[in-house]
């Protein structure tokens, strides 16, 4: 079953210099439980590819299909809610709120989308999926390592259960050790149904998806 399809999509940028075209004509189609790595220099529109399919930008020309709805058709508050109910990020920085707890930090999206904390376990359980102990989920990211941080990030992009992940070079701040232990986690999600679709530029990590697409000046290759 298709869940992310791209039909012609090109993304344009006017510039007081001239037109940039960050992705040119491209055409892809994503199953439900593929595993998609996308690598190509910089500059080369891997991360335009991926803010396209997070739907938090739209297309210039072209249409972009996303679990069976057109994009271009969705007003800004019905895009939000796509990305709050069907995707979850994991980026290469963490992004995760400081000043909260590693549990708050996890329960921020579910309280956005149910308007009510969890009272169900959800956030302790996928804590404890991860590898956090109960203790960990008190303390502030920044008294956590690189490793765990990436964990918590994980765990808060499950939280409301997406049928699609995204990964921004979910490694990129890891050691190597550490990153293979974030790429079993991921695998082991994909083997359990989650779509994933990750950029990244180590050949390595892209050995872990099912299909690696190369772009390079906006087009796939």
């Amino acid at each position: 079953m298709q869940i992310i399809s791209l039909e012609g999509v090109s993304k344009i940028y006017p510039m007081p210099f001239g037109e940039v075209v960050a992705l040119n004509n491209v055409s892809l189609t994503i199953e439900e439980g593929d595993f998609i790595a996308i690598m190509g220099p910089s500059g080369s529109g891997k991360s335009t590819l991926l803010n396209m399919v997070g739907s938090l930008d739209v297309p210039t020309e072209g249409k972009l299909y996303i679990n069976g709805v057109d994009v271009g058709t969705l007003s800004d508050d019905e895009l939000t809610d796509l990305r709050r109910d069907t995707i979850g990020f994991i980026f290469q920085q963490f992004n995760l709120i400081p000043l909260l707890t590693v549990r708050e930090n996890v329960e921020y999206p579910y309280i956005l989308k149910y308007r009510k904390r969890d009272t169900a376990g959800r956030c302790d359980e996928l804590l404890k999926c991860m590898g956090l102990t109960e203790n960990l989920s008190h303390h502030k990211p920044n008294e956590l390592s690189g490793g765990q941080q990436q964990r918590v990030a994980i765990a808060r992009a499950l939280v409301n259960d997406p049928k699609i992940l995204l990964c921004d070079e979910p490694t990129g701040n890891l050691d190597s050790k550490t990153g293979t232990q974030v790429m079993e986690l991921l695998k082991n999600l994909n083997g359990k149904g989650k779509t994933i679709i990750m950029v990244t530029h180590d050949t390595q990590i892209a050995e872990y998806a099912k299909r690696t697409i190369t772009i390079a000046d906006g087009e796939i290759q």
